[in-house]
Formats: structure tokens, sequence, C-alpha cells
């Protein structure tokens, strides 16, 4: 404040006095001259260092400017879909045992591959023990959901761009709904060509690496054999009042069975089972051992390969002679945005291998491998045996998820 009042501050020149002689008053004169120069210099190199300064400060925020929109620019521009995708893409391009050595190589500079799944502990912990025993310096690395968390899980970290899943194993069929969000990268394992058609995206998306077989399961004990249902229509006779549980998330099963009997006629059934004073259980492995301890007569949909387990262990267990069965596979994907797309890839070729998918059926699971037989399989020959349309049943999950539990409030 004072340099300005003193930068702008009139110039005062000594007045002319009858007492001061004509050569000091010239001198004053030159001395207040000389002091106006010096202010009018000082203002002048204030005024250019401002000048400058203010087109320096200038240049540089328009600099950060313009670096930070082509951060972003360049940023949005790369695709992490497709870097996973391109990386995996140079595998196709080389002979198989090249192939597996760069893949290899590739995952133990990655060091892991996290798993997210949604079979149960028990049986993922054998198939992750059998492939870090064959690819030593390879990590796996599963985390467990409980049925259609992982298709929230999943969502929710693609929405905020933070993936941590290398690898995906659903028997939830909205993962497909999730798929067309662009979460799943295009990845064509070699081993693919062993499992059919139905069973395997033709763009390499995803691929079925098991089936479960929906069944109607039923305490033998309580429950005669004649007495067990033959056909769907058979669970809305008045026996069944009060003795039927069911999940509470049988999404796929109400989508597989409006499929075969039509819309309508299907809501009509479906309403008229829940009329039956349906007790709603959430997991099918649950529900299923709550019928063997005799907490229910009957169990409306649940897993075979619970059922067939159970029955081995010593369990009053049987499952209803219901054709047709049905097959719900459990899909397999390569995360889009995997961290460790290498390792990720790996533990795929593995899952899908005949080495890996005997290790399945050990589970008492049905393997989609072509080569590979179960229990189930064998048994189920000769039986009408279909597969629904899961793209379908993929895409309107959501819808059918809703109207499921409209029909049935006690699933909610």
């Amino acid at each position: 404040m004072h340099e300005f009042i003193e930068r702008n501050r009139p110039v005062e020149y000594a007045p002319r006095s009858k007492n001061i002689s004509a050569g000091g008053a010239i001198s004053d004169m030159r001395m207040n001259h000389r002091m106006t120069r010096k202010r009018l210099a000082r203002r002048k190199a204030i005024s250019k260092f401002e000048f400058r300064n203010g087109n320096f400060f200038a240049s540089r925020l328009r600099f950060i400017a313009l670096a930070a929109l082509a951060k972003l620019f360049f940023a949005s521009t790369e695709l992490p879909a497709q870097t996973v995708e391109s990386k995996l893409a140079v595998l196709e391009k080389v002979s198989p045992q090249e192939r597996q050595q760069r893949l290899l190589e590739g995952a133990k500079s990655e060091g892991e591959a996290v798993v997210y799944a949604n079979m149960d502990v028990a049986a993922m912990k054998p198939l992750i023990d059998a492939f870090m025993k064959r690819y030593r310096g390879v990590r796996a690395n599963s985390v467990h959901f409980s049925g259609a968390s992982i298709i929230t899980r999943i969502d929710s970290e693609s929405r905020v761009g933070k993936p941590l899943s290398d690898v995906v194993l659903s028997g939830q069929l909205g993962v497909l709904a999730l798929i067309e969000k662009k979460v799943a990268a295009r990845y064509r394992s070699p081993e693919q060509e062993f499992y059919r058609e139905g069973f395997k995206d033709k763009e390499g998306l995803w691929t079925a690496y098991m089936t479960n077989v929906m069944a109607t399961a039923y305490n033998t004990r309580q429950v005669k054999k004649e007495e067990a249902p033959r056909v769907l229509e058979d669970l809305l006779k008045p026996r069944w009042k009060g003795k039927l549980t069911m999940d509470s998330q049988s999404y796929v099963w109400f989508g597989t069975i409006l499929q075969y009997m039509g819309e309508e006629a299907g809501l009509r059934f479906m309403k008229r089972l829940n009329e039956q004073n349906l007790s709603h259980q959430r997991g099918r492995r649950l529900m299923t051992q709550l019928v063997a301890a005799g907490e229910f007569d009957m169990a409306v949909e649940t897993n075979l390969n619970s059922v067939l387990t159970l029955n081995k262990q010593g369990a009053p267990l049987s499952f209803a002679s219901m054709p047709p069965f049905f097959l719900s596979p459990s899909l397999v994907f390569l995360s889009a945005n995997a961290p460790h797309p290498h390792a990720g890839a790996l533990f795929m070729d593995y899952l899908l291998s005949e080495e890996g998918q005997k290790i399945i059926v050990t589970t008492n699971r049905m393997p989609a491998h072509a080569k590979v037989k179960s229990s189930e399989t064998q048994l189920l020959e000769g039986q009408d045996v279909r597969v629904p349309d899961i793209l379908d049943i993929g895409k309107r999950y959501q819808a059918i998820g809703n109207r499921y539990r409209e029909v049935f409030p006690g699933a909610r």
C-alpha cells in the first residue's frame, strides 16, 4: 500500500523563495527531476515484471490444462479389455508348444490368478490345489460367493473401474447380462474344441465348464417311491401342501419352466405352486440337507449332484424321475480388465482341460467336456435331457428374478 501511494504521489517542486538564490533553486529543481525519473523507471520496471510473470503463469496454466486434457483423452481411448485381448491374441499366432511356454512365462511373471467363484469352497479346493501343483510359481486365489452375490460384485467393480478378478466361475446365468456390458474378454482357449455347441460362445466370451441337473429331491423315509411326482403338475397335489421347500433364488429353474410350458401356462402353474405354502431357503445345499434331515418332505428344485453326494453318505434322499431333466450350465470367462491375464488364461485352460474336468467329477459334479463322463452322465443315459435357452434366461435374468419374487412373495 505504501509502495502504491509512493508511486502515485504527485511530484512536489520546491517553491521559489526570495531568500533562496537562483543557483540553489536550479539545483533543487534538478534533484526533484532526477527523483521523478527514478520513480517512473521503478514503476515501469514493476509493470514489466508483472506483465512478464503474468504471461509466465498464464502459459503454465495453459500447459497444465492441455496436459490434463491429453491424459484424459488417451486414458479414454485405452480400453483395458482390448489390452487383455491383444496380449492373449498373440498366442494364437504361434505353435501350441510355444503358446504354452509364453503363457506360462507370462503367468509366472504375474504371480497369481484371482478366481471369483460361486462353487462351494470344498469343491473348489481340489481344483485350486491341483492347478498350483502342476504350475509351480503361479498361485490361484479363489474368492467364494453365494448365489447371485457374485453378479453384484462383478457389476459394482466394473462400474467403479477397479476390477480385481482374473477369472469368473458362475452358475448364475445372470452373468450373461453382464457380459453384454463388456465385463468379459474374448479368449479362445484351445480346450474349447472339446465342448459341444451351446456350451461355448462363438466369439470366445464364455464356456460352460460343468452342468447342474435340476432335480426334485425327496426324503425316502417320509415319501414312498410310488408317491414321488412323475410330472410337474404332481407338485400341486394336496399331499404336498406345507411339505415343500424351495430356493429363494431359483431363477434359472423358473425361467426354464416358463420356456418349457410357455409364459402364460408357466405363470399359472407357478402361482398354483405358491399356494402350496412353500418354505424358501437360501442355498440349494442347505435346502437339500434340510430335506435329508426330515425338515421337509421334498425340495421342488435342487442340484442332482447334491442329492447323489448325500445319498452316498447314507442320507435318506432320492430324486424324482420327472422328465424332462433340464441342465443348468455353469460358465467360466476371463475378466475384460484382468490384472493377471496370462495367469487367468492359464487357469481357465486348466479348468477346461481333460485333467481339470476329471477333478470336477471327483466333486460329484457333471463336467461339460465331451470326453469326460460322470455318474450323473451315466444315470441320465436314455433319459429326456434338455438344455434351456441360457442366452434368453441370462439376458432377462433381472426381469425373471423380479417376476419370481412377485409370484413367490415368501422368497423376498
